[in-house]
């Protein structure tokens, strides 16, 4: 028990100091405008609490999924955001000004949206469900995790974003974005040896004992919703005309989920060889997630999608951060400006060059009007 909550809070700060590295980087500035979006957060709401619950509803239909993966590839795809989706979005240079402004509204929304789909799409699929509890699926969800996750984010967030306000510096921004990546790296680290150390007191099954638990077509099922929201969540951006940066930062916020509820919410609702099967649920998902994403990321970087530039190296954009960069040290921008100063100079140059012209045209004009005017005056004289 002792251990089980040192895990737990040691997973919190990992995921706090993540989240508000993340946060303490973004521009206030941006991020002003970015909460202004009305169009881009609407665009990446819809896809995240409407579009990937109902793409998990149809697949836990379509492949006959048993009941303990399809009601936890549910809770799954019904949860907020998951705490990556920031360090993605920072890693690969997509917009992470909107990244945080979507994973600010996602997270405030989940509190209605995740028991309100989850009742809805578990309804909908097992109906009168019962676990092996005797309770319904609603009853034995352990909700007090879920609202914790929430409330660690939602402090993270708030601290990030005020101390990108008070230090608004370049100096802090680089500390903020090298610590949150040490954080991701750590956290995601953390996870992963738990994932394969956990159960040694035989309670709780480990992954690789549940490998063997689950059909090969409920791989291909978990995995779907992920593949599905990543397309159609670039494809509408694209046709509401969203800029470049914004659509990778849709398509990620939409696939990327908080893998952590939903094994948390397992626990509580599964035993014996049920759990087995639920626990596979999250693995897999959170596998498919990183890599596709990455390898989305990556590709459409490549692209130009990005505001890091296609033909730089891969550490130097890794490292580097693009969010918050001033005009001059855009290279495209200087050579602008360059071009702006030489083009200013030469029209001042021929400017200063006619008006000199005409001066000198005035002037000899007048000389000669002189000159004429007094040899009149001699001649009258005469």
């Amino acid at each position: 028990m002792a251990n089980s909550i040192g895990a737990q809070v040691a997973i919190n700060v990992f995921l706090f100091l993540l989240v508000m590295g993340m946060a303490s980087t973004v521009d206030i500035r941006i991020m002003r405008q970015q909460l202004r979006n009305f169009k881009a957060i609407s665009i990446g709401l819809f896809c995240q609490f409407f579009l990937l619950p109902f793409f998990g509803y149809i697949i836990t239909i379509a492949f006959n999924l048993p009941v303990p993966v399809g009601v936890t590839l549910i809770i799954v795809v019904s949860s907020p955001g998951g705490s990556y989706s920031n360090w993605w979005c920072s890693i690969f240079n997509a917009d992470l000004g909107l990244s945080v402004s979507m994973t600010t509204a996602s997270t405030l929304l989940s509190i209605g949206f995740l028991p309100m789909n989850l009742f809805i799409y578990t309804y909908a699929a097992y109906h009168s469900l019962e676990s092996e509890t005797g309770k319904s699926v609603m009853q034995s969800i352990n909700f007090g995790v879920i609202f914790i996750s929430i409330a660690v984010v939602i402090t993270a967030i708030a601290t990030g974003i005020f101390c990108s306000y008070k230090f608004d510096t370049p100096r802090w921004h680089k500390i903020s974005y090298i610590g949150g990546n040490v954080s991701g790296i750590a956290l995601i680290i953390f996870s992963t040896v738990l994932s394969f150390l956990g159960g040694t007191d035989g309670s709780e099954p480990k992954p690789q004992e549940t490998m063997t638990a689950i059909r090969p077509a409920d791989y291909i099922a978990i995995a779907l919703p992920c593949v599905l929201g990543l397309v159609v969540a670039t494809v509408l951006p694209t046709l509401l005309k969203l800029s470049k940066p914004e659509r990778l930062t849709t398509a990620v916020e939409c696939c990327y989920q908080n893998t952590g509820i939903a094994t948390s919410a397992a626990l509580a609702l599964f035993s014996g060889n049920d759990l087995q099967l639920a626990m596979r649920v999250p693995t897999i998902y959170g596998f498919v997630e990183a890599i596709s994403i990455g390898v989305y990321l990556l590709i459409f970087w490549k692209l130009g999608w990005s505001k890091a530039p296609k033909d730089e190296k891969i550490c130097t954009v890794i490292v580097k951060t693009y969010e918050v960069q001033s005009h001059n040290d855009d290279p495209d921008n200087d050579d602008e400006g360059e071009d702006e100063v030489g083009s200013h100079i030469e029209n001042e140059d021929e400017e200063l060059a006619a008006a000199r012209t005409d001066s000198n045209n005035k002037l000899s004009e007048k000389v000669s009007e002189e000159v004429d005017w007094s040899d009149n005056a001699q001649t009258e004289k005469m």
